[in-house]
């Protein structure tokens, strides 16, 4: 379970409680782990927390390439090396997480799925703030870093459900962002072979999902299917809350990561 650029793994970042569950975090798309900022100091007392940055983003060596990420991360679980680890995926980091524990189930104790979907399911609901990645694309192909940090910011994944320190705290993160994983295809190609949705439903790992009041309707709809498919699963929706319900509402995602694993 090596990934493709063996000894350029970035490093981990650890904090919180050595004697208390290990927590691994993966962030999201425009991000790096500074996203969890806040979530990790909420989890501190109880909670033994790592967080890296993805491919192409942060301070991470490795080039951008989705189909390897969950590699990975297999790689760095490896490095954590406790019996029982216990995966957060937010937004497009949830599909890595996902894709991780449907390659390792036996890595994986329990998952938690904040804002994010799964390969192989298909919503019936429409969401009507879908990113425009296309767009995105192009204007990180043309260079207009600028305008795409701003157009991202304007989102109303970036802006429902927000309060000013959140708002803050992401912009200073989308200033950094330099759209690395635009620039390449195999960053931002989400064809995926396994049907990682199915492969869950099957290994049973209980798993939370964790939505703001104001996410988007497809992301909603898996975790109610998911949900549906057995007494392990949970579902929790932050009163309030948007997409960034991790950065917003940190707290009350705390609790319930912490009421989950515990």
């Amino acid at each position: 379970m090596s990934p493709s650029q063996p000894g350029t793994l970035p490093t981990l970042q650890r904090s919180g409680n050595s004697s208390g569950p290990a927590l691994l975090l993966i962030h999201g798309w425009a991000q790096d782990q500074r996203i969890f900022d806040q979530l990790r100091n909420a989890l501190n007392k109880n909670i033994d927390v790592y967080s890296f940055d993805r491919r192409g983003y942060g301070t991470s060596p490795l080039q951008p390439d989705l189909s390897q990420e969950h590699l990975d991360v297999a790689e760095l679980a490896q490095r954590i090396d406790v019996k029982q680890l216990h995966v957060l995926g937010f937004s497009q980091g949830a599909r890595i997480a996902a894709r991780f524990a449907s390659y390792a189930p036996q890595l994986v104790h329990k998952l938690i799925i904040c804002g994010g979907v799964m390969d192989g399911f298909s919503a019936e609901r429409i969401d009507h703030h879908a990113i425009d990645l296309p767009y995105f694309k192009s204007l990180a192909l043309a260079g207009e870093l600028s305008e795409l940090r701003r157009q991202w910011l304007q989102h109303p994944y970036c802006r429902l459900g927000m309060n000013d320190g959140a708002s803050a705290h992401l912009h200073d993160i989308t200033q950094s962002y330099c759209a690395r994983d635009l620039s390449v295809e195999a960053g931002h190609d989400f064809h995926f072979a396994s049907n990682v949705y199915a492969q869950l439903l099957q290994q049973q790992i209980p798993t939370l999902f964790i939505n703001g009041e104001y996410e988007a309707p497809p992301r909603v709809e898996l975790a109610e299917q998911y949900v549906a498919s057995g007494s392990e699963h949970r579902a929790l929706k932050i009163a309030g809350a948007g997409h960034m319900a991790v950065l917003s509402h940190s707290k009350a995602v705390a609790e319930a990561i912490e009421a989950f694993i515990r």
